[in-house]
């Protein structure tokens, strides 16, 4: 395949550049749009909140229209909070964001804007007597503004990614191919289209040559190019690289990537980029931290699923002969052994000679190593139900409660797993071990015993509460879509 050199060609690269979907200017006006609509519904829903839980006169009801008259400034000060803090810029959307990556940017921009509207409110009443807003109205708008921009948003995302995907390819010597197409299935709206190879010679399974990068480009429509693992950093190599960025989006998988986390931080020495990894460590206060919010969490789930676990426990006794629970001994903190609990989920086993087979290939996948597609002929019905969606660990909210395990963490290895004395794989010891994790939403048992080795020692290594409550709202997707479920 020839590369386009030719003023043709460049004009259908340039074609190929237009915006589209997620860079188009129009779902950047529908931004515009839709934030300042949303500040004047996040406004409403704060007066209503304040009419509910204050007595202030100029809270009530009947004022509603009072004071939404004179929240004149209030979305439109949003929305200049939004274009001063870089919201709409093109160059910020990348195909990881969500609401919940997003919150953060949303809170800080809402309340500049809030600054912003009241700012422009006291000039406003120095000027023409006009009404300064009331701070209480502006700090709860603010609030409640973030939350419904950040859920109109999300909406909005999720139907342009649905009538128009990301369209992704990796260049990659093949080697870490594979862990990269994972991940990025794992993501909506993302339509991968293959790989392709840095070497002439490599031919099989790829779409082209990184030489044909032009002609690529556009017989895809790519959007985004992911590089993967590359042995060596040739200056053909680099010209090429250049190349892929003024055709399209590009990124860029670092090195060692198994240890970086995003507390890793990008500096510079005399012009030499370096990349600072962050101290693996869990403070005191840390553990403190996150053992209330385990405690907390696990009380509160424990008691909503409740309905749930009744029904689920009547149907196991119903269904097949046996407990309801199923019990196995793991390893947890400092590799203290403790009873993992489970809803039963297959029929008990009379000798070891029904069991499964586990694989002896240990490179396989966990589903694969531990002979869970041996195992469906012992599934009951329900089993095969909630083991999908992941409801036969509801029990092991006990096990948070009794302090043997977290509501977010490393996955809880069986002993004969746990036997690895490398410190590098050792470190999951340092923490409880979680009912969900890293693990869970990454792909669970499509996963290697050593790809969840190394997200372990990542989880233990950049752990944040931040990260914690990020997992929790993934972990829900995951389960609906069963993936890695078995």
């Amino acid at each position: 395949m020839a590369v386009l050199l030719t003023a043709e060609g460049t004009f259908a690269v340039r074609a190929h550049r237009r915006r589209r979907g997620l860079t188009s200017r129009r779902y950047t006006a529908a931004l515009f749009l839709l934030d300042y609509l949303s500040a004047w519904v996040g406004f409403v829903i704060g007066l209503a909140l304040l009419n509910l839980v204050t007595r202030n006169a100029f809270n009530r009801w009947s004022l509603i229209e009072y004071n939404l008259r004179h929240a004149f400034w209030f979305p439109i000060g949003v929305v200049i909070g939004m274009a001063l803090t870089s919201g709409y810029r093109v160059a910020r959307r990348s195909p990881t964001q969500n609401a919940f990556t997003d919150f953060k940017e949303l809170a800080m921009a809402t309340s500049f804007g809030g600054f912003v509207a009241m700012s422009i409110s006291y000039i406003a009443h120095r000027l023409t007597q006009w009404e300064i807003q009331v701070p209480t109205q502006v700090i709860v708008g603010v609030m409640t503004t973030t939350f419904v921009i950040a859920i109109v948003r999300a909406v909005l995302r999720a139907i342009v990614l649905s009538r128009r995907p990301i369209r992704m390819a990796v260049i990659d010597d093949g080697t870490t191919y594979q862990r990269i197409a994972t991940h990025l299935h794992l993501q909506r709206g993302i339509t991968l289209y293959g790989r392709i190879a840095m070497d002439t010679s490599d031919t099989e399974n790829t779409i082209g040559h990184i030489s044909e990068i032009e002609q690529l480009a556009v017989d895809f429509k790519l959007d985004r190019v992911i590089f993967g693992s590359i042995n060596s950093i040739t200056p053909e190599v680099a010209r090429w690289y250049r190349r892929t960025t003024e055709l399209v989006e590009t990124a860029l998988v670092p090195r060692m990537f198994e240890v970086i986390s995003w507390r890793s931080r990008l500096t510079d020495m005399s012009g030499l980029p370096l990349l600072e990894m962050a101290p693996p460590h869990v403070s005191r206060f840390d553990r403190a931290f996150k053992r209330s919010f385990d405690i907390l969490a696990a009380v509160v789930l424990l008691l909503l699923t409740l309905p749930i676990s009744i029904s689920i426990a009547l149907l196991i006794k119903l269904t097949s002969r046996g407990p309801i629970l199923f019990r196995q001994e793991r390893l947890g903190r400092d590799r203290k052994p403790f009873t993992i609990l489970k809803f039963r989920t297959m029929q008990v086993a009379p000798s070891l000679s029904t069991r499964a087979t586990p694989s002896a290939d240990k490179d396989a996948p966990l589903y694969v190593v531990r002979g869970k597609l041996n195992e469906t002929t012992r599934r009951t019905w329900i089993g095969s139900f909630i083991r999908k969606v992941g409801l036969d660990e509801i029990p092991q909210f006990v096990n948070v409660i009794m302090g043997s395990m977290s509501i977010v963490g490393p996955r809880p290895f069986i002993v004969s797993e746990s036997d690895i004395q490398d410190p590098y794989y050792a470190r999951r010891f340092e923490v409880r071990p979680g009912i969900t994790g890293l693990w869970q939403v990454s792909g669970r048992n499509n996963l290697t015993a050593e790809e969840l080795r190394q997200l372990d020692y990542l989880y233990v290594s950049a752990w944040s509460m931040w990260w914690d409550i990020k997992i929790c709202f993934d972990t829900p997707r995951a389960m609906l879509r069963g993936l890695g479920a078995y």
